[in-house]
């Protein structure tokens, strides 16, 4: 496929258009590519393909999509969210290539940044989930994979978007409090503290990652306006090796 007319950008778009898109695959081996070029430089390198090595190569992108995911495939690393929504791994493949939340992943580097492929699969989970407990759950599996990457990934790869909520830089690493349902946690199989919200904590160190429902005084680590029991609770992480 030659590139002479076409710059990395548009480039990377017509490719993720063909790995993506199958009834314009079918277009091109039925109608040919001038049917479905935009434009001359398009056609260049529309002219050229095997359309075998094209058909080949989708099922394979497809295959490497599915297996990005912290733990294993995405379902693996989503595997509560995944059964509480009761779709097939198929369906949700194709779903989410075919969701513009697939759009803010960045396979190649020279596509710009974008966020991690396992934030992206938990946005477009997010969009079918209905329940708190369902949502909550996405949520905690999101934050388990972030988390595993910034244990031993620095610089990250990918950017963390904002809809992820605060993640705060330590002495030692990374951390973040979440507040869950406790019929959340109950799902999760974690031990569901009586209130309305259970603060819970994520930690990242080069020793790996912490996580687990906190107490108050725990929480008030996170302050956003530190107070003396602030400076307390990360004194008192900080001897932990977790601040």
């Amino acid at each position: 496929m030659s590139a002479a007319s076409l710059d990395g950008e548009r480039l990377t778009d017509l490719i993720m258009r063909l790995l993506l898109d199958q009834e314009l695959r079918e277009r091109l081996a039925g109608e040919g590519a001038a049917a479905v070029a935009d434009g001359a430089g398009e056609l260049e390198c529309l002219a050229t393909i095997d359309l075998d090595e094209l058909d080949a190569a989708a099922r394979r992108f497809r295959s490497t999509i599915w297996r990005l995911g912290a733990h294993g495939t995405l379902a693996e690393t989503f595997p509560r969210s995944v059964r509480m929504l009761g779709l097939a791994d198929a369906e949700l493949l194709d779903g989410f290539l075919a969701s513009p939340r697939f759009a803010a992943f960045r396979l190649v580097p020279y596509a710009g940044p974008g966020v991690s492929v396992e934030e992206a699969f938990a946005a477009f989970l997010l969009d079918r989930a209905g329940e708190r407990v369902v949502r909550e759950t996405v949520a905690h599996e999101l934050m388990i994979a972030l988390f595993a990457a910034l244990s031993c990934e620095q610089p990250l790869s990918f950017v963390i978007g904002g809809d992820v909520g605060a993640i705060v830089e330590t002495g030692r690493g990374h951390a973040a409090l979440r507040r869950y349902a406790p019929s959340a946690l109950a799902a999760w199989g974690e031990n569901a503290p009586g209130g309305e919200a259970v603060p819970y904590a994520y930690f990242a160190t080069p020793a790996g990652v912490t996580r687990g429902a906190v107490s108050e005084r725990v929480a008030a680590a996170f302050a956003e306006e530190p107070t003396d029991e602030t400076e307390a609770a990360r004194r008192a992480l900080a001897r932990r090796g977790l601040w």
